[in-house]
């Protein structure tokens, strides 16, 4: 099934669904799972089974939830994950099918796929969508029960990791002497603009708009998914998490700047950064870096995922900071050109 260990239950008898149908995975994120629901002869039904990997506690869940529903009543042009109640009325079930407990949702399925980050058209939709969102978001109302914290509190990503500086030496002899030095520089470069960091205009973001949770038909954005990171955050954090995703396959290639330009001018159809915010578009790529790190370390510390998960993202995040020594200054310049 995907997650390893899961089985089939009845799921009937949580959800308004065809009785008998199964599911099927779809795809997962790093710390949730997806299944496609089949009736008993094996049609797709309009549902997909969102299980969540890191907890089964709903309290972690009740500002995503809050902030879906809002959105939902709100017209936007694209679809949001927004759950399917249960036959009790919650927006959430938790399994227990013999195998242990599991957080789920029951969400619509959205058609579409994944963007070709090589598609410069797509690239421009979901610059634009990312703005339609930043507007929606700015809507919402939340007490911040239960949101994840700011990208820039790197020492509370992760209960088993309070201290960024110490995340390297917390795994031992695991890491090399040179890759605890990397990742401190890389730390120092961070902190030196923590105060002009959350100085920016924060609001709610998405937290995580990645390629892989966005769904596009050609250059129209159908749907964002995943906002367990939605939270308040300067927003160009966004912005940034785009331009990491969308041109880590092409850094230092040449290639990766028709694709920021098309993400900035996507953008500036319906939003604009202010100075400032386009001046730590570096920092900020830096700073969600170090916060997947600690993240994944604090996983690997709770025996949920292997070390190889931590070796490869310090490798990616090596290769992002040598990028942007090399071309930050030109980032900052081609994203200002192309918002103007």
């Amino acid at each position: 099934m995907g997650e390893p260990g899961i089985a089939q239950f009845e799921l009937a008898e949580i959800w308004d669904v065809p009785a008998g149908c199964v599911f099927r995975p779809l795809g997962r994120g790093y710390n949730n799972f997806l299944y496609r629901l089949h009736d008993n002869v094996g049609a797709p039904l309009p549902f997909v089974l969102r299980v969540y990997g890191n907890h089964a506690n709903p309290k972690y869940i009740q500002h995503e939830m809050s902030v879906l529903a809002q959105l939902a009543r709100q017209a936007l042009p694209f679809a949001v994950p927004m759950p399917i109640p249960t036959r009790r009325g919650e927006l959430w079930a938790l399994v227990d099918y013999g195998q242990g407990v599991r957080l789920m949702v029951l969400i619509p399925f959205i058609r579409g796929e994944n963007p070709d980050v090589q598609d410069l058209a797509q690239a421009e939709g979901a610059g634009q969508a990312m703005a339609v969102l930043h507007a929606a978001l700015r809507q919402v109302e939340s007490r911040g029960i239960g949101a994840p914290r700011p990208y820039i509190e790197l020492g509370r990503v992760h209960p088993l990791v309070p201290n960024p500086f110490e995340t390297m030496r917390q795994v031992g002899s695991l890491a090399s002497r040179a890759d605890v030095a990397h990742v401190d520089a890389i730390l120092e470069r961070v902190y030196v603009h923590e105060k002009r960091i959350r100085a920016l205009p924060q609001q709610l973001i998405h937290g995580d708009f990645i390629a892989g949770n966005i769904l596009m038909q050609g250059a129209r954005v159908s749907g964002v998914l995943d906002f367990e990171n939605c939270a308040f955050n300067p927003r160009a954090m966004d912005f940034a998490i785009a331009v990491d995703t969308w041109c880590w396959d092409a850094m230092s290639s040449g290639r990766e700047w028709e694709r920021i330009a098309a993400l900035a001018r996507g953008y500036s159809r319906v939003g604009r950064f202010g100075e400032e915010e386009i001046a730590l578009l570096p920092a900020m790529m830096l700073l969600r870096n170090a916060n997947v790190l600690m993240h994944l370390v604090g996983r690997f510390l709770a025996n949920l995922s292997p070390y190889v998960d931590v070796e490869n993202w310090v490798d990616s995040m090596k290769r992002v900071d040598a990028w942007l020594i090399l071309h930050g200054d030109r980032l900052v310049t081609c994203v200002r050109e192309h918002m103007a």
